[in-house]
């Protein structure tokens, strides 16, 4: 079903990854998507794909690090469309280094794309979604939102921000009957997301041993199309203020429908409850990207307890 025909949705990170994965989806529901990320060819790709499968996309090359980039997609979306019903906050950046090995410019960049270009971004297109009277924004969180990881720094910071964000933005804009939910990623059942920083050259060098356990495009867009579709239509009238781990939201929709949704989390926001718990005797941990084969290393560390 297209049930996103004639809105328009921007979603950031476009090119690759899980933003790719939601544009994707939302142009097979019969939105009017707006593509956005630093690589132009990775979004051409991405155009092609959704016009191949009818749908409609507009692409934009933007760094989220520079301010009149994003006043400039504003005024594209605006000059294009004349609104914005979604705007989905994809993009994320993490240089996978320990603490002492990460500069100020790692901090701050990971910190600007992930935390900073949403609030400019929400910023910039209030007072689009105001003159509408709805929008929906969705924030893409993590489990790093959860627990600290090695290696993680800025990374996870930012994801935990991006959840406050989220809270504060649900009660601020609920006056303008705007919805704001965050949800987490996800893959298939017995799939894995191909890491987001391997381009479609590297995937080539990947052993097919390693490329067969990565989740396809058509079965992200069969398994999560009806979450992302759900938060889409959201506005602060039915759900809004809500954490969503992306497989437990797609399975209740399947076994309850979207009326059943909206009347379990309407009303309601999202409180941070902390808990302790056990330090691990070993954890293992991404590190940068291998050279050649594009895929993550990973490191063991002990500990003694």
């Amino acid at each position: 079903m297209r049930r996103l025909e004639g809105r328009v949705v921007l979603v950031t990170g476009a090119g690759r990854g899980f933003g790719k994965y939601m544009t994707l989806a939302f142009g097979s529901k019969g939105a009017k998507v707006v593509a956005t990320a630093r690589s132009t060819n990775e979004l051409k790709a991405v155009k092609e794909s959704i016009e191949a499968r009818g749908g409609d996309c507009a692409i934009l090359s933007t760094d989220l690090t520079r301010f009149e980039d994003m006043t400039r997609l504003r005024d594209f979306v605006e000059d294009r469309y004349g609104r914005l019903d979604t705007l989905v906050n994809a993009a994320a950046d993490s240089p996978w280094l320990e603490f002492e090995d990460m500069t100020i410019e790692d901090w701050d960049r990971t910190n600007s794309v992930n935390l900073r270009a949403p609030f400019i971004l929400t910023q910039l297109f209030l007072p689009t979604m105001k003159r509408q009277g709805t929008g929906s924004i969705i924030n893409i969180s993590s489990g790093s939102a959860q627990i600290g990881f090695i290696a993680e720094m800025g990374y996870c910071p930012s994801k935990y921000g991006l959840e406050g964000m989220t809270q504060c933005l649900a009660m601020e804009l609920h006056q303008y009957n705007i919805a704001v939910n965050s949800t987490g990623v996800a893959a298939p059942e017995g799939k894995i997301l191909k890491p987001s920083k391997i381009t479609p050259s590297e995937e080539l060098e990947i052993p097919q041993k390693i490329r067969s356990t990565y989740a396809s495009d058509d079965s992200m867009i069969d398994t999560f199309s009806e979450a992302w579709s759900f938060l889409s239509l959201q506005d602060a009238h039915g759900v809004t203020g809500q954490r969503f781990a992306l497989r437990q939201l797609a399975d209740y929709l399947r076994a309850n429908g979207w009326e059943a949704a909206v009347t379990n989390w309407k009303n309601k926001l999202m409180k941070a409850v902390y808990v302790s718990y056990d330090l691990p005797e070993k954890v293992r941990y991404d590190t940068p990207l291998k050279e050649k084969l594009g895929v993550l290393s990973q490191k063991e560390r002990f500990f003694k307890r």
